[in-house]
């Protein structure tokens, strides 16, 4: 689940519950905040009467950490007004004794944007792991705590092109040294585009880190914050 939201100047706390409820509210989906980490894919039901399609390679951080942004952009486009983007890759059972997939493979790759059909909406849309196309969208429900007519949804909206998530390569190299004085071993595991809120007035790409601690084998998860121009690094809680 993304972190809360909350938007600037008089529209105190208007979509820091809005994006929660929208997302428990979509197509039914109850999923815990962590369950998403640990999707299996979503892939639909094969008939009965026909033959399973072969399926493709499945995408890999070895793509890239843009690898789900570049996805979005190809299918949806590039000029497409998000709001967040979602994506989790599986740090490997050597790290985390309950993942189902060999590490780097993704999980999960969601994107909340503003709707076609109505600028003042944002509908979600899931990549389907097994298809490698998006299934159709799905409608957000955005609930405003306070002064309801203050509320705009373009505070809460960047074009994809403007964002470089290609650009966190640098910087998850540049974090590598540090990394390693803490983790026996690590996997990177989340890449997402964070919406304003209450730690940044403006959008910010998020690196989820998940490891061993090399002093005893705990398992420790850890982020840093980057600006969306994937170079600056805003916030780094990487390690403990």
């Amino acid at each position: 689940m993304t972190p809360s939201i909350t938007p600037r100047l008089p529209r105190t706390l208007a979509l820091s519950a809005a994006l929660a409820i929208a997302l428990t509210a979509c197509g039914g989906d109850k999923q815990p905040a962590d369950a998403s980490k640990r999707a299996t894919g979503n892939d639909g039901p094969v008939a009965a009467t026909s033959a399973p399609k072969a399926e493709g390679p499945r995408p890999t951080l070895a793509d890239g950490p843009d690898v789900c942004f570049r996805l979005i952009s190809e299918q949806l486009g590039k000029d497409l007004k998000v709001s967040e983007i979602t994506s989790f890759f599986s740090a490997g059972s050597d790290i985390d004794s309950m993942a189902r997939k060999p590490a780097g493979e993704m999980t999960t790759c969601n994107v909340k944007y503003q709707s076609p059909d109505d600028a003042r909406k944002l509908v979600s849309q899931d990549l389907n792991l097994g298809t490698g196309k998006f299934d159709p969208p799905k409608p957000l429900e955005i609930t405003v705590m306070g002064n309801a007519a203050d509320f705009r949804l373009d505070d809460y909206l960047i074009p994809l092109s403007q964002v470089n998530a290609a650009g966190l390569t640098s910087v998850m190299t540049s974090q590598k040294p540090a990394l390693d004085k803490v983790y026996s071993q690590y996997a990177w595991d989340g890449v997402r585009l964070t919406a304003p809120g209450p730690f940044s007035d403006q959008h910010t790409l998020r690196l989820d880190v998940e490891g061993r601690l090399a002093a005893n084998d705990i398992k420790e998860n850890g982020y840093a914050s980057v600006s969306v121009n994937g170079k600056d690094i805003t916030t780094n809680n990487l390690t403990p």
